[in-house]
């Protein structure tokens, strides 16, 4: 394949560029070095931007900060042994060390569940009424709780998107059968992104619009408060497709927006939180998903929160007594389920949100609401 090709025709990669420039005498190139590979990745994970609407940015400060998803002062150090929480942390240097399965370490909370994604003026003036007031649940709280996850959802897609040249490269030295089989990966990868991308582009716009004009009236949410802070915090947004009883929301491949949804894990000044956020036009499928919540018993929801964040974000941060203290069963079960999801080589689960008998103890629940009311229930009102 590609063998014969002319050497001004396009290449058959599919990079766009000619054979000549791209895969001609590419296994004799030097390998690519897992050092070139990594500064890549560190620098495109840690490109500084400022993710506030655009609109807005006549107003940005041009001093790029590293915001916190989780917030430090409120939430992390409340699970913090020492200064410091277990957390994953990608990179291709822990890959190779743990054989392509990321184990949690210590990292310190001044750079955990951060990212350069915000200026200093508006990561202040966003999140005020999140960070400087008690929280109380208002739409408006829960809305700045979604709008950071999928800020920090679309600046990591477009990180991810960046890094993809040097995936492209990464069969340097390779004879023809690898080249070929790493770039079909490649191209069904860059599929992946680029519809996931094209998603969370699409709901970040949405999220701008209303934080522009400060219209809170289609925030939706689901709330669990607890009686002391959740020992794992994660800040994160996704897409639905099945929920706890492992009913079928949507399918992902499917063409079309696709149903959003924003979870967040913190620490509030009477104990801990859990909300689920979404916007009423996702109410079909958030909706669903929010009432699968509902029906789990007290008992067993820390359980299946926990199940949640392992199987869809890598962005979770734990406390270190918690994690220790779990059996040693428990926390292998979690941190393969954790490699499982993230790998898309391994055969993925159907419904991996059912029960599966993994048990972490009870988080005990004092309070279980919702914020903001889907209209044929008013209307049923």
């Amino acid at each position: 394949m590609g063998v014969g090709r002319g050497r001004n025709e396009k290449c058959w990669c599919g990079s766009g560029r000619k054979f000549k420039h791209c895969h001609l005498h590419r296994e004799e190139q030097v390998p690519l070095q897992p050092w070139e590979a990594e500064k890549a990745f560190r620098e495109e994970f840690r490109t500084p931007l400022c993710s506030a609407p655009t609109a807005d940015h006549q107003q940005c400060s041009g001093k790029i900060i590293r915001a916190h998803t989780v917030p430090r002062s409120g939430s992390l150090n409340r699970i913090a042994r020492d200064g410091h929480v277990y957390a994953f942390v990608p990179s291709l240097q822990n890959l190779t060390k743990y054989n392509g399965k990321l184990e949690p370490e210590l990292v310190g909370v001044r750079s955990a569940s951060t990212f350069t994604g915000f200026c200093s003026t508006h990561d202040d003036a966003i999140f005020a009424p999140l960070e400087k007031a008690v929280f109380s649940a208002t739409p408006e709280q829960c809305f700045l709780l979604g709008y950071r996850a999928f800020a920090r959802e679309a600046y990591t897609k477009e990180s991810a998107a960046r890094m993809l040249p040097v995936q492209r490269s990464a069969d340097r030295g390779r004879d023809i059968s690898d080249q070929v089989g790493m770039q079909m990966f490649n191209k069904l990868y860059e599929v992946g992104i680029a519809a996931g991308l094209a998603d969370t582009r699409a709901q970040k716009a949405e999220y701008d619009r209303l934080l522009l004009q400060r219209d809170f009236a289609s925030v939706r949410a689901y709330v669990v408060e607890f009686l002391e802070p959740p020992p794992v915090m994660c800040a994160a947004g996704w897409m639905p497709s099945t929920d706890f009883a492992g009913d079928m929301l949507q399918d992902l491949a499917a063409p079309g927006r696709l149903a959003s949804m924003s979870f967040t894990s913190f620490a509030t000044g009477s104990g801990g939180a859990v909300v689920f956020q979404w916007l009423a036009c996702d109410d079909e499928v958030c909706d669903r998903f929010a009432r699968s919540v509902e029906a789990i018993d007290d008992a067993e929801l820390s359980s299946a929160m926990v199940r949640l964040m392992f199987e869809y974000f890598e962005n979770v941060h734990i406390s270190p007594n918690w994690w220790e203290s779990l059996p040693a069963e428990t926390s292998v079960s979690l941190v393969e389920r954790m490699a499982r999801s993230a790998n898309p080589f391994r055969s993925q689960i159907a419904k991996p949100l059912l029960d599966d008998g993994v048990n972490v103890g009870e988080w005990k629940i004092t309070r279980r609401f919702r914020v903001g009311v889907r209209r044929n229930d008013s209307q049923a009102a």
